[in-house]
């Protein structure tokens, strides 16, 4: 029993002898001011449900064999992207084998759009269609995104929010 004890207190002196060295070192999120900290709005991949008549059709014609290529191509599509939203920029990783990520800097977003057809309000998933100031990409299509505006919302903020750090004025042609 007094093995066990001291066993106890070794440990707990380490810990905090560790916890002393962790604090020493260098955070950066305690001097970087509030404006320039970089909060997750969303990070996800696309469900099954953005493509739910395809997933459904594919059941229903799967002894046809024409539902197994259907199947796999729902099932490819949620597997080889993912997306992650964040205060300051927009992220698309996609591939299955090799990866590519592209960023889109909040400050370029010219407009954005909530969408829900009946099958995606049914489903509880939700498109958000992204034009952007970008000459490689200026349309991007999140589908997939959760069905309720809370995404969308936060979205918002964080754009007017980095537009106005950027000083970036909104004018329409």
């Amino acid at each position: 029993m007094r093995h066990l004890d001291k066993r106890y207190e070794t440990s707990a002196t380490k810990g905090e002898r560790h916890a002393s060295m962790s604090s020493s070192r260098y955070d950066s999120s305690m001097t970087e001011p509030a404006a320039l900290q970089e909060d997750v709005i969303w990070e996800g991949r696309p469900t099954w449900k953005a493509w739910a008549g395809r997933w459904i059709a594919g059941w229903v014609l799967l002894p046809v064999l024409v539902g197994l290529f259907l199947l796999g191509s729902v099932w490819l599509r949620t597997r080889s992207i993912r997306w992650k939203l964040t205060s300051r920029r927009i992220e698309k990783e996609t591939g299955f084998f090799s990866k590519k990520v592209d960023t889109l800097e909040l400050w370029r977003v010219r407009d954005v759009e909530f969408s829900q057809s009946v099958i995606d309000r049914m489903a509880g998933v939700s498109r958000l269609s992204i034009t952007a100031h970008d000459g490689s990409s200026p349309v991007l299509q999140i589908r997939g995104a959760p069905g309720d505006r809370a995404v969308y919302d936060r979205l918002m903020s964080a754009l007017m929010l980095a537009r106005q750090q950027r000083g970036v004025m909104n004018i329409n042609p």
